[in-house]
């Protein structure tokens, strides 16, 4: 929060113990996946091939 702006974090945390230690966790982070920017680069490169193509 460096700008002041908060941003929402879509996570799953798992934590599991750690087996033969005492105190120890695991931590399995799974993010929810950002499709956007990969759309962006989707319709900019069929832009492109038509062009190229045209």
């Amino acid at each position: 929060m460096i700008s002041g702006k908060e941003v929402a974090l879509h996570r799953k945390l798992k934590i599991e113990p750690i087996e033969g230690s005492y105190n120890s966790y695991l931590v399995n982070e799974k993010e929810k996946k950002d499709w956007s920017g990969n759309i962006y680069l989707a319709c900019v490169a069929a832009i492109l091939a038509i062009a190229f193509f045209a």
